[in-house]
């Protein structure tokens, strides 16, 4: 009758400790927690700074342009420039001008969703950003999202880059059309920068062979 007892105290105890092999069913049996992924940090938003560079070259092409052109005729040690080295240098010297003032009042923006192009008042203390407004030359706004761009690059390079070209998908064409629209600006942000954060932010592009 003791071993009975027994018997019947180990039964007992394995229903209220439930079945032995439990630990094995622990094996095979799916985890009822979800793993949690860790977070991917955000990507800041950029500023890209200005680049004047492409300014100082044409300002630099243009003056000489302008005094190594010589009137025709002139024996002189000094000579007046001829009147289509004057204008043709002074055309590339306006486009120097033009290249300064967009370097020193547009900034090139890339936040969490877009790329944008937008002003920025440099009489305020913050130099605070503000909306450029429609684009003169394909209209519609000056902000593109990422996911739109189907091409980039940089002519002639990044290196020694004079424009700035992308392509993307978000703006209408005039045969309402949204096969891509093609945008040049010229060089006049840090492109180093512009082509990491095109990479960084997964902007699509196109392998060169």
């Amino acid at each position: 009758s003791t071993r009975r007892n027994q018997w019947s105290l180990a039964a007992a105890n394995e229903n209220e400790e439930g079945n032995p092999f439990g630990f094995l069913q622990g094996l095979f049996q799916p985890s009822n927690s979800a793993v949690e992924e860790p977070a991917k940090p955000e990507i800041p938003d950029v500023v890209i700074d200005s680049d004047y560079k492409l300014a100082a070259a044409f300002g630099a092409l243009g003056i000489a342009i302008i005094f190594s052109s010589h009137a025709s005729g002139c024996t002189s040690t000094i000579c007046p420039p001829s009147v289509g080295g004057a204008v043709f240098g002074g055309i590339i010297s306006l486009l120097a001008s033009l290249f300064a003032v967009q370097a020193t009042r547009i900034r090139f923006v890339f936040d969490k969703e877009a790329f944008e192009l937008a002003n920025i008042d440099v009489s305020s203390p913050e130099n605070k950003l503000y909306d450029s407004g429609e684009n003169i030359i394909v209209g519609g706004a000056n902000r593109w999202m990422y996911d739109s761009f189907v091409n980039w690059d940089f002519y002639p390079s990044v290196d020694f880059p004079i424009l700035v070209y992308f392509k993307e998908t978000q703006t209408q064409k005039p045969d309402g059309s949204y096969s891509g629209q093609v945008h040049f600006f010229p060089a006049i942000a840090n492109c180093k920068q512009l082509q990491e954060q095109f990479e960084l932010r997964g902007c699509a592009k196109v392998a060169k062979n």
